[in-house]
């Protein structure tokens, strides 16, 4: 099959290159206008006048029409539905796309189907003109078949798509628009579907494994027609591993389904540490000639859950060090570039995390690719509500019609990736009448065992939602396998007495009380992880994890524990949160996250770092606190310390200093002087603490068995700002514009230490092939536009984002600021 248009312009398709793969990406040269037009989806409708625009692509960041002022921001705006806290404070509005494409003469009796992995919200999609289906959910991927929608072979084909955004319908940044990636089938008649092929694994060992590989077969033609189905496993190193072939018919407009199972000696497994991937190709014949090919990675991999073992990831027992994460990108919004995803499966993992928790919605494909590339389990969940709506304008309004077609579309685009170990059926889920919640999750959970026998069905619940209290939970936690507690750490000990076989993991948790939750799951088999809420910062949800400095009498008496609230019966709550909660304009983000939004290690999980075995020693330093002032945060705020000695202005204050170890005795030293000793036993949960007057020079912890010196940490005071520093998280990218490149940005002073109270102004320009698409800092209320240049430094560190043309070459990346030695940083383009 050969597409003979990649590109917009009409003028340059002879020269676009022919591809002769199944799945042609559709991400490039599309036409956007960010308005709710009439007429928009005809075939000869005038888009010359709209932005140009590669996907994937979210228009909830971009910046708002004219300039900044008391109501807006860069993209955000007090405009925002309700009262904005929801979704950070943007705009999400009705967006258009365009794109005009042919298809080559040798394609005209192909099957055309047009693949999304997902556009936020309601979409409409439409081929020259005729409309060929629409789609409800943000989250899910769908597809349509657009072959008799198409032009003659070589005309001009125009796809239009509509998508809406409106009224209030998230509890979190959601993003808008086509935001994950587009692709273009183009296959025979006779074809393998979209997401037909399903690759599982019995009978694991480390001596052998029964691969079973079924495949479904689609004849679009008018006549019955027989074909040879060829499979070939082949290793992680691209050596052959085994083969299968057997003949099947299909009849006219029908499908049928080749099951086959090939047997493996001295398979390699898939396991965090090793995660080896084979990969099935699949061929099918007509006539002896190969009329399409499928090519399906996957993993070998047994997996098994009790009370009294834990989790066994191939026989071995694994403690799940888990974290919920959000969809969004950081500075990136909900765009889910190939690369943006990767990085951030690399950095959970190069952080400790060895399992994620899909926070409340089906992931993008490139997330769960890297997943399973990286090592990483996942909880893949579906949804965050069912036919009670958590907002007016949410998914409830469709789930009663649309919940089948969409947890199965999430389930078979998903069946094949080892690294999912658990099919979550829904999030806190709210009904206002209990009976009808629990004939819902029965209808789910059939449904996921139905469509997928070999994983566990869970359910993350918390008490706050149950009216009649905790113990009218566990009707519904029979329903499923594997039972999710958010943040009901004081019921596991009990419950475990009355239901001993139940198993635990504590699917949301607080980072105040980290050790307590980590405990369980090294005490308890039943508890077989915890996933801490969350492991990355992101945006919306705002108010919920910044602290703030009060007067004593009014520090916060609400620290996160729902157990002595109790609802009414029949009420909605979340009908009440707006008017209950008051705008936190120009907050966007939500802070509880163990790592910051552009990626960067928090205090708390240097925390972490102690409890999970990954460090000796860490050390952190309390902000200066105004005087008569208090902290005040709920369960979910972190303390405002930081792993450094510059504080400037505050000499002779005395400032808290917070040393993390598992050692038995802790000392510190200011500039050689001993300033503080410490013994620490079990109910110091591994934090000594000190009140140290400030004064500059070096600050060292040591940590101390008796004797022995078991690990040092040591803080300098920074100079005076001097020079600005620049950090690539890779030197060469690819020619791919789904590839990027990451920048951190430090201010340092002449001896190239970090100086982290500096909110300098950074000017950056780059020349060659790539464009600097986003540029920010991490301040929770530092509200600015996302692709504003120049833009400011927030406690000394900020990041710019650097995505490259379709060609190879070189991007040059220069930064400025006022009295600052200017950084130069290379990034190599290439098509490898």
């Amino acid at each position: 099959m050969i597409l003979a248009n990649l590109c917009v312009l009409m003028t340059a398709l002879t020269a676009c290159t022919q591809m002769t793969v199944r799945n042609i990406p559709f991400d490039d040269g599309w036409r956007f206008v960010r308005d709710s037009l009439v007429g928009a989806e005809t075939a000869d409708y005038d888009d010359s006048g709209w932005l140009t625009i590669d996907l994937p692509h979210d228009y909830s960041i971009m910046d708002l029409p004219g300039y900044d002022s008391d109501e807006q921001i860069g993209p955000f705006s007090r405009k925002s539905p309700g009262n904005g806290n929801s979704t950070g404070h943007v705009i999400g509005g009705t967006g258009w796309y365009r794109k005009h494409f042919t298809v080559n003469p040798d394609d005209r009796d192909k099957t055309a189907t047009l693949l999304f992995d997902g556009v936020y919200m309601e979409t409409e999609v439409w081929v020259n003109g005729q409309k060929v289906g629409e789609h409800k959910n943000g989250y899910t991927p769908f597809y349509f078949d657009i072959t008799k929608h198409l032009a003659k072979a070589g005309q001009v084909n125009v796809v239009a798509v509509k998508v809406d955004n409106t009224g209030r319908n998230s509890r979190w940044y959601s993003g808008s628009g086509i935001y994950r990636n587009v692709t273009l089938m183009l296959t025979d008649p006779l074809h393998i579907t979209p997401w037909g092929v399903c690759v599982s694994t019995s009978q694991v060992s480390a001596r052998s494994a029964d691969v079973e590989v079924v495949v479904i077969i689609a004849n679009d033609g008018d006549a019955d027609a027989q074909t040879e189905v060829n499979i070939q496993l082949s290793d992680p190193s691209g050596k052959k591993a085994g083969t299968a072939a057997e003949t099947i018919r299909v009849a006219a407009g029908k499908e049928s389904s080749s099951s086959q199972t090939i047997s493996l000696a001295n398979p390699l497994l898939w396991s965090i540490n090793s995660p080896n991937l084979y990969t099935a190709e699949i061929s099918i014949s007509k006539n002896g000639k190969i009329i399409d090919t499928y090519s399906q990675t996957f993993g070998i991999r047994s997996i098994q859950f009790t009370a009294n073992k834990g989790f066994l990831l191939n026989g071995e027992t694994v403690l799940l060090k888990g974290g919920c994460i959000h969809h969004d990108n950081g500075l990136l919004g909900s765009a889910a570039f190939a690369r943006a995803e990767e990085r951030k499966i690399e950095l959970l993992k190069s952080y400790g995390f060895n399992a994620i928790r899909l926070s409340h919605n089906p992931p993008s494909t490139a997330l769960l690719d890297a997943c399973d590339r990286l090592g990483m389990v996942v909880i893949d969940e579906f949804t965050d509500m069912w036919e009670t709506h958590k907002n007016p304008d949410d998914y409830s309004r469709f789930f009663a019609e649309w919940w089948n077609s969409d947890l199965t579309a999430m389930m078979l685009r998903d069946r094949n990736h080892p690294s999912v170990i658990m099919w979550s059926i829904g999030n806190e889920i709210f009904e206002t009448d209990e009976n009808n919640r629990l004939r819902i999750a029965r209808d789910l959970t059939a449904r996921v065992r139905e469509l997928d026998p070999t994983r566990p069905v869970t359910q993350a619940i918390t008490e706050f939602f149950y009216t009649k209290g905790w113990d009218a939970t566990a009707e519904a936690f029979a329903i499923t396998d594997i039972c999710g507690y958010n943040y009901m750490l004081d019921k596991i000990e009990s419950d475990h007495r009355k239901y001993p076989d139940r198993i635990i993991y504590t699917s949301e948790s607080y980072c105040k009380s980290a050790y307590d939750y980590w405990k369980a799951v090294e005490k308890y088999p039943y508890v077989i992880g915890d996933f801490i809420w969350t492991a990355w910062d992101y945006m919306g949800e705002v108010g919920m994890a910044e602290t703030n400095y009060v007067p004593p009498s009014e520090v916060a008496d609400f620290m996160g524990n729902f157990s002595n609230i109790k609802l009414p019966e029949g009420v909605n709550i979340f009908d009440m949160l707006v008017d209950f909660q008051a705008s936190a304009w120009n907050a966007f983000q939500n802070p509880s996250g163990d790592i910051d939004l552009t990626g960067e290690k928090k205090s708390q999980l240097l925390y972490k770092d102690i409890l999970w075995g990954n460090s000796a020693l860490e050390m952190v330093v309390h902000e200066p606190i105004p005087d008569g002032l208090a902290e005040s945060g709920t369960l979910w705020a972190w303390s405002r310390e930081y792993p450094h000695w510059t504080w400037n202005g505050s000499e002779g204050k005395k400032l808290q200093v917070r040393v993390f170890t598992k050692a038995p005795q802790v000392r510190l030293l200011l500039n050689g002087q001993t300033v503080g000793e410490a013994t620490l036993n079990e109910a110091d949960k591994y934090i000594a603490t000190f009140d140290v007057p400030y004064s500059t020079g070096e600050l060292k912890a040591i940590a101390m068995d008796g004797n022995q010196t078991v690990a040092t940490k040591t803080f300098v005071t920074a100079g005076a700002p001097a020079a600005i520093r620049l950090a690539a998280d890779r030197s060469a990218i690819l020619a791919d514009r789904n590839d990027l490149c990451f920048i951190k940005i430090e201010i340092t002073d002449r001896d190239g230490n970090l100086v982290p109270l500096s909110d300098s102004s950074i000017s950056l320009s780059v020349d060659g092939d790539g464009e600097l698409i986003a540029c920010g800092n991490t301040d929770i209320r530092g509200m600015k536009s996302f692709n504003h240049n120049p833009f400011e430094a927030w406690r000394g560190k900020a990041q710019a984002i650097i995505r490259p043309f379709n060609k190879q070459g070189e991007i040059t990346v220069r930064a400025t600021a006022k009295n600052l030695e200017p950084a130069i940083l290379k990034i190599k383009v290439s098509n490898h």
